[in-house]
């Protein structure tokens, strides 16, 4: 499981890097062009928001990996370890399941779209490309959650770091 959230955090910080940086440079030549030569790519508009879409999910993965999520620290804060462990794993097992449930309802929209062979419109591209990080990254958020849990739970238990490795 350590080697999968390893592998995936990469490729969520390639992803969330490459295209922020593509992004960055495509919008700066829409905006050039628009300004020096008064014209603009129909396409950008519609290819940025979906590269957003992307971008979004991938950093939500991120978030997740480094804790970086808002969480509520009222209760935690002042409550004894293991009570506090055993709220951050009810905490990360139902954003668990939320999850789950985004992932599932994404797949069923992909699948719906790509049964259907729906384009976008200026882009052409097939509309289920669109919808295939919130299935995908929908399932690496579950699964980081489920890491975090697992993490919560020891402490919860009274296990060590040592005891842990």
């Amino acid at each position: 499981m350590k080697n999968f959230l390893r592998i995936l955090g990469h490729i969520e910080e390639l992803t969330v890097g490459g295209l922020l940086l593509l992004l960055a440079v495509g919008t700066t030549i829409q905006v050039m062009t628009r300004y020096f030569l008064g014209m603009t790519f129909d396409w950008f508009d519609e290819g940025s928001r979906y590269l957003l879409v992307f971008v979004t999910f991938a950093g939500a993965g991120m978030a997740v990996k480094y804790g970086a999520h808002f969480s509520m620290e009222a209760v935690t804060q002042y409550a004894p370890p293991r009570i506090a462990a055993a709220l951050r794993t009810l905490a990360a097992l139902l954003s668990a399941a939320v999850m789950l449930v985004i992932a599932w309802y994404g797949w069923e929209q992909t699948a719906l779209l790509a049964r259907y062979g729906m384009t976008t419109a200026s882009l052409g591209m097939p509309m289920w490309v669109a919808y295939l990080p919130i299935p995908v990254f929908g399932v690496g958020i579950a699964l980081r959650f489920l890491a975090r849990a697992f993490e919560q739970a020891r402490i919860m238990f009274g296990q060590t770091a040592q005891e842990r490795d």
